[in-house]
């Protein structure tokens, strides 16, 4: 039950705030981290197999793709943490829950 109980207080801090701050903040991140993980294995991976300026190119076509993709992740972060909130605020007559 603690962890509900966390849970609840943090994501109705994070609610208040709105979606499109925890979409954008958390999308930037995600898209970020995956983008440094794909170019630094492309880079140790296909490092002698093309040359730096294909290397350029690439990056510069996939920033956008990682970033859709990050806004994607977080947006569906939202929705699953949205729907678990209100299945914890639901008031049930056979199942009460103790939240602040």
């Amino acid at each position: 039950m603690e962890r509900d109980t966390r849970f609840y207080r943090r994501w109705t801090q994070i609610r208040g705030k709105g979606k499109g701050k925890f979409v954008f903040s958390r999308g930037l991140a995600h898209g970020l981290f995956l983008y440094a993980v794909w170019a630094a294995a492309t880079w140790l991976l296909d490092q002698d197999r093309f040359t730096p300026e294909h290397f350029v190119t690439r990056y510069y076509y996939y920033f956008p793709i990682y970033m859709i993709v990050g806004f994607i992740i977080s947006n569906g972060a939202w929705n699953g943490n949205n729907k678990r909130y209100e299945r914890m605020t639901k008031v049930d007559d056979k199942e009460r829950r103790n939240l602040p």
